[in-house]
């Protein structure tokens, strides 16, 4: 069963330094200023692995926040420290 995930960030920019930390090839595109990756993963053990590349690139680069979206949750990234599951 395939997951469509959806990561978006603040700028393109940002999203490209996520896309280069991720498995395969991904791109990241600009839609309405904010920085969008749309990719397809294979379950919920992958879709986990991507989450948590995200957490690990939004630390190392100290972004402002970032979030991520699969079925009918997501996870929120910000700079003040908490994290937010909605």
């Amino acid at each position: 069963m395939s997951v469509r995930v959806t990561i978006e960030t603040a700028s393109r920019a940002e999203a490209e330094l996520i896309a280069e930390e991720l498995p395969g090839e991904v791109e990241a595109h600009s839609w309405r200023g904010f920085g969008v990756i749309r990719l397809d993963a294979k379950g919920r053990h992958e879709t986990k692995e991507l989450v948590d590349a995200v957490s690990r690139s939004f630390r190392e680069h100290g972004f402002h926040w970032a979030r991520v979206r699969w079925d009918d949750e997501e996870r929120v990234f910000k700079a003040n420290g908490h994290r937010a599951v909605g």
